[in-house]
């Protein structure tokens, strides 16, 4: 399928890097023919949902009525299907990872958005032999999550899960289909491999709100859109929800992991919309808008910059 130039559709400004900034392409078309020929599967979408009760339910920065109130917050939102694996146990939690601040997750008018570079090796190495996620939030309540998806050595695809919808599972694509985006990074002398994501969410008329989703083309030197969504939502319900709160994390479900490959986050950036819709200018994630949280299951650090660029291994 031919893309599309969609180059006024989004409101939001590129994220800045050295990279080209071509118009954005329109290729949900050919993501949403890919995602129809892969097969469900329940075992990991129960892991998904099992995980994030658990990251709400063993969050360290807040109090015990917080977390419960978060746990009853992640149960409503991924709706009846949980209610059958909610007092199922899951190992792990955070491997390593960022949260916002509670005063930053809040801290936008209309829109916010975020930018990060997923440093995903594939396979993961060491041994992971379940599932594994490199994942993120832009600090909306009914935000999008695109993210790498581990399920052992062999089996790893780009997803996206839309907090904002009762058919939460819109994009899966394996690795194998991802030759156009994923790329090499470097730090502190070192590449990684790479895939740069975006995905932003913001007012775009009354109490309409638009959730986006992107990869970056390094072959064409642009970002693909390749998930969309326009739906209904409250003020409150973008901001005074637990849903949010993770920037990168290395969200995991083994009791420990060992000799795994580096693995992270790179320029991580966010912006934000005022109250009237006027967008500020990105920033890198800065420390005193946010928290590290690890779970002590094996991961320790080989670097964390000033602007949370971090890698980890095992």
């Amino acid at each position: 399928m031919m893309s599309t130039s969609t180059s006024n559709d989004t409101a939001v400004p590129q994220p800045p890097s050295n990279r080209l900034h071509a118009g954005l392409d329109d290729v949900r078309g050919e993501f949403d023919a890919i995602t129809a020929k892969m097969p469900v599967d329940d075992a990991f979408r129960n892991a998904f949902m099992k995980g994030k009760i658990r990251l709400a339910h063993t969050h360290p920065a807040v109090d015990l009525a917080a977390r419960d109130n978060a746990v009853q917050q992640i149960i409503g939102a991924l709706g009846p299907e949980v209610h059958d694996i909610r007092d199922q146990p899951v190992p792990g939690g955070v491997g390593y990872g960022i949260f916002y601040s509670p005063a930053y997750k809040t801290n936008w008018g209309t829109g916010t958005s975020m930018a990060f570079d997923a440093v995903c090796p594939n396979p993961p190495g060491g041994n992971v032999n379940t599932y594994l996620y490199l994942t993120a939030t832009n600090r909306a309540g009914l935000g999008v999550e695109a993210f790498v998806s581990y399920n052992g050595q062999n089996d790893t695809h780009f997803r996206v899960f839309d907090w904002s919808r009762n058919d939460h599972w819109q994009t899966d694509i394996p690795f194998s289909q991802l030759g156009n985006y994923l790329s090499t990074g470097s730090a502190h002398g070192h590449p990684y491999p790479i895939l740069p994501i975006w995905n932003s969410t913001w007012r775009i008329s009354g109490s309409t709100y638009r959730n986006q989703a992107l990869l970056y083309n390094h072959v064409r030197g642009g970002w693909d859109l390749i998930y969309q969504h326009d739906y209904t939502a409250t003020d409150a319900q973008q901001k005074n929800a637990w849903i949010g709160s993770w920037a990168p994390i290395v969200e995991t479900f083994q009791p420990s992991y060992n000799h795994t490959h580096p693995m992270g986050a790179l320029a991580t950036q966010l912006i934000s919309a005022n109250g009237n819709g006027q967008w500020g200018n990105w920033a890198m994630l800065a420390q005193s808008n946010a928290t590290i949280r690890t779970d002590n299951v094996g991961f320790h650090r080989e670097f964390l910059d000033p602007d949370y660029a971090f890698i980890v291994v095992s």
